[in-house]
């Protein structure tokens, strides 16, 4: 490896396998949109993984990780379609490659809304924002909400709807300041 190969302030291995580990779930879902079956997706999860391992002086800290981790991924998908061509039904190389731009591109709007709803999130009254953590974070129901809160299940629906309300004008409006549509 040259010196113009490798990024100026490479990640350190515990560094890299947090942001792998982060992306891990979005970066299968890209995967299991690109392949025919689970197994498939499976097998090419594990190669990207090992792919991205080995490529892992070559990433640029500065460039956005999960789209530098779905070129790799779109590389071992088109590798592991070569390998099982025979075996099975694939969409040819233009369609996958539509689709690989297509899923990147709707990853990072989804990035967008996650973190404009942690924003929004975090403004919310704490009254509100309890009930929110307690229904989408711990997965609680209205009942066992009703029971824990001391409400009426009624009350803790008309926070939720006030909540959910408030989140979806302030994650439209976050997402307008951030030029993200």
């Amino acid at each position: 490896m040259s010196a113009a190969d490798t990024p100026r302030n490479p990640l350190s291995e515990a560094a890299f396998v947090q942001l792998l580990s982060k992306h891990q779930r979005h970066l299968n879902s890209f995967i299991r949109s690109l392949v025919p079956t689970h197994a498939d997706a499976d097998d090419v999860m594990q190669d990207t993984s090992l792919a991205l391992w080995e490529k892992r002086q070559h990433y640029d800290p500065e460039r956005d990780f999960f789209s530098w981790a779905c070129g790799v991924a779109h590389i071992q998908v088109l590798r592991h379609r070569r390998k099982t061509a025979t075996e099975r039904l694939w969409f040819n190389d233009e369609v996958l490659d539509l689709l690989a731009s297509q899923m990147i591109d709707e990853a990072k709007l989804f990035e967008f809304r996650r973190d404009a709803l942690d924003k929004c999130v975090d403004r919310l009254p704490d009254s509100d924002r309890k009930v929110v953590e307690l229904r989408y974070q711990d997965g609680m129901t209205l009942d066992v909400m009703s029971r824990e809160l001391g409400s009426s299940a009624r009350s803790i629906q008309r926070t939720m709807a006030r909540a959910r309300r408030v989140l979806h004008r302030c994650i439209s409006a976050t997402l307008r300041e951030w030029h993200v549509q």
